[in-house]
């Protein structure tokens, strides 16, 4: 056990136990729950309940919007709690404090013969009742049926893992042929690849007519080769254990996707983590990079003074104070310990974004030790010699990420945020092991960088 918790740890924090102060993201998820529940029971009564008097709510569906005020917001919805519903919430990433929340995840909503899926975010408001919504907007809906595959979007990005380009995050299983194999050689001993072969003839047309299309693999820093897409096949990963696995873990333990082989020059393409259309317009790629001293300092004291930095800040000195230690003055720069600091210049007339990243693990697991994870973003206004910071995400204190770039990759004048190393313990598994991405791409919902996307992989080991 000890050699895994080697392993491991250099791949994300492990977990503490974990001393997350979870009342409000408890009682946020505890609410999402109940609001899931209401729909899917038909529970038209305790449902509108759930949103506050001065409510505002946009829908979406296909390309039509409206927006509603509560009363518009529950009468449209009165209707639609006539018929069974099926509302489900995926990838739920919770921002949570004791006066307001927001949650935002990918809904999957079903009635009869209409489905859609979109992310969307409620907004949420303390008061002597507990939270109510009094925003809840679907940004995007599709339509399309479940496994089919948004080419127009797949050809402007597409996650790379391992040298692989995926195609598509949810997979239908039964697109596969023969049996699953193990791979043998792991550079990593504790993580489980299986490979699955797949019936063309049973993936979805616009899919299986991707075979052969010219892309580019890019990184943080532009293009690394120029390439095309080979032969399909299922993928399967988990972090699970060393040793030789001769039989592959059940479909529903693992992260599935359906990857395509890269034809292209192996070595040029090493370490590209997403790609691109050859067709389309090489974006403009802005690059993380250290700021200045002064930039610098202006975001480490604005990151102390964030709520959530302070909540770290006071378990941090009780847990010192019990272990008898000197007084230090920051729980996130320390001995070795600093925080991760990084700008990113969207030129020539984008805005300057800037990151600070902290992570504390101290004292290993149990009650005993202390754990504090957070991620701050700022976009940084006024001149030069007196610029201010606005904040643009919402701090979490269980969530972190390291952003790597920034780039439009869809052309509609907002930038997304590439990273590497995003976890999120508040969506600890059964294993106290936290949602754990190694890299990805981070979108707006209207002013807010929130909206996470990237392969996941479970990690089924025990920490301690």
């Amino acid at each position: 056990m000890l050699r895994r918790i080697v392993v491991l740890a250099g791949l994300f924090p492990l977990s503490s136990g974990i001393a997350l102060a979870a009342t409000p993201q408890a009682d946020a998820r505890t609410f999402l729950k109940r609001w899931l529940e209401d729909q899917n029971t038909g529970d038209f009564d305790d449902y509108q309940k759930l949103y506050a008097a001065d409510f505002r709510g946009v829908k979406r569906s296909g390309p039509r919007t409206a927006t509603f005020d509560r009363t518009a917001w529950l009468q449209d919805r009165q209707r639609m709690f006539q018929k069974k519903m099926t509302v489900e919430a995926e990838n739920v990433r919770v921002f949570a404090s004791p006066a307001s929340a927001r949650i935002v995840f990918i809904q999957h909503w079903a009635s009869g013969n209409y489905k859609d899926v979109g992310p969307k975010h409620l907004v949420l408001r303390h008061g002597p009742s507990g939270y109510n919504v009094v925003r809840e907007e679907l940004f995007a809906s599709d339509t399309r049926k479940p496994g089919a595959v948004d080419v127009a979007a797949f050809r402007q990005f597409a996650f790379v893992i391992e040298g692989e380009v995926v195609i598509s995050t949810h997979p239908d299983e039964s697109w596969a042929t023969g049996p699953a194999q193990v791979d043998k050689h792991r550079a990593n001993p504790l993580l489980i690849r299986v490979r699955r072969q797949v019936d063309s003839k049973k993936l979805p047309p616009e899919v299986a007519q991707l075979t052969g299309t010219p892309v580019r693999l890019m990184d943080a820093r532009g293009v690394r080769c120029e390439a095309k897409l080979g032969g399909f096949f299922l993928r399967s990963r988990v972090w699970e254990g060393e040793g030789d696995v001769e039989e592959p873990p059940d479909w529903g333990t693992t992260a599935n996707f359906l990857v395509a082989k890269v034809d292209g020059d192996r070595n040029a393409c090493a370490g590209a983590t997403w790609a691109r259309s050859a067709t389309l317009p090489t974006p403009t790629i802005a690059t993380a990079e250290s700021p200045s001293a002064g930039l610098r300092a202006q975001a480490v004291a604005a990151f102390r003074a964030l709520p959530e930095s302070q909540t770290i800040q006071r378990r941090f000195s009780a847990w010192s104070a019990g272990q008898h230690h000197k007084a230090t003055a920051s729980w996130f720069d320390r001995g070795k310990q600093h925080p991760t600091v990084r700008l990113i210049s969207i030129k020539p007339n984008g805005p300057v974004l800037l990151s600070v990243s902290a992570t504390i693990n101290e004292g290993g697991c149990g009650a005993d030790g202390v754990f504090g994870s957070l991620w701050a973003l700022w976009q940084v206004d006024g001149s030069s010699e007196n610029p201010r910071l606005v904040l643009r995400n919402q701090p979490d204190e269980s969530m972190t990420m390291r952003p790597t770039a920034a780039v439009d990759v869809d052309g509609d004048g907002h930038v997304e945020l590439l990273f590497d190393g995003f976890s999120d313990f508040a969506s600890a598994n059964i294993f106290g092991q936290p949602q754990f991405l190694e890299h990805g791409i981070v979108r707006a919902l209207g002013d807010s960088y929130v909206n996470v996307e990237g392969p996941e992989v479970p990690i089924l080991i025990c920490p301690c």
